[in-house]
């Protein structure tokens, strides 16, 4: 009698921790950075502040302050209209560490999450 009320016990005990680990997946993902779908609406930081992620790619468009780069897996921090595009806020306080940029250059840029690049190379 005890044998089976263990084994019971321990097979309960399984379930509802898997169960939990399964069911904790979304409540996770909802806390992390989720940007707005579209780039005209997405509202860029105009003033530096902490660092948020480093990004390589290449400036495939300016347009005033905006610069729009192209690089891998972009999407993980929102974007342009593709999935490896990313619009960057470059002002008057980004740190231009190679002088300035054109459509064409690579780049390697510090932004906040609001997308301001504190620097710029």
């Amino acid at each position: 009698m005890k044998m089976i009320s263990m084994k019971s016990t321990m097979a309960l005990v399984l379930t509802v921790g898997i169960t939990g680990a399964v069911s904790a997946g979304p409540a996770w993902a909802e806390a992390e950075y989720t940007p707005s779908s579209s780039p005209k609406t997405l509202e860029l930081d105009t003033k530096p502040g902490p660092a948020f992620t480093t990004i390589d790619g290449k400036v495939s468009k300016i347009e005033g302050n905006i610069y729009v780069v192209e690089g891998p897996a972009y999407n993980a921090i929102g974007g342009g209209t593709h999935s490896n595009e990313i619009r960057v806020f470059v002002g008057k306080d980004t740190k231009k560490i190679s002088g300035e940029k054109r459509v064409g250059d690579k780049i390697r840029a510090e932004l906040t999450q609001g997308g301001f690049a504190n620097s710029i190379q």
